[in-house]
């Protein structure tokens, strides 16, 4: 193992599936609630401090599902963020600060910028 001085840090890509156990309590459900069978995800980079690629991948594995832990959600059901995958890695070149950039994504699209940031990064009602 490299001594740590030698150490890079990394940015990690991670998936994550929210995943809903149980039924809701019915004196909790309210017109937000939703049962359409849909998935989501959540779509993350971690920053990792590690001695290489495959080193920086397993360190953001374990992390992730250190990190996962299941809690109530509003509608009284066990609710838990598990691991999906690991999907990328990058090197991050500057020692991070405040304002370094860790993640960037390019789209080509034929979308025009309000139907693009729609799509890609609508909000939901309450943000």
């Amino acid at each position: 193992m490299k001594h740590k001085s030698n150490w890079d840090y990394y940015g990690v890509k991670i998936i994550k599936q929210l995943v809903v156990e149980g039924k809701p309590d019915s004196t909790l459900v309210d017109d937000l609630y939703e049962d359409d069978g849909k998935q989501m995800y959540e779509e993350s980079v971690m920053l990792v401090h590690a001695q290489s690629y495959e080193h920086a991948y397993k360190v953001a594995r374990r992390k992730a599902k250190e990190a996962e832990k299941f809690s109530m959600n509003g509608y009284g059901q066990q609710a838990i963020w598990r691991l999906v995958d690991t999907v990328d890695c990058f090197y991050i070149f500057d020692k991070p600060q405040s304002g370094s950039e860790v993640y960037a994504c390019f789209h080509i699209t034929e979308d025009s910028t309000k139907d693009f940031m729609n799509k890609w990064f609508s909000k939901t009602d309450g943000e």
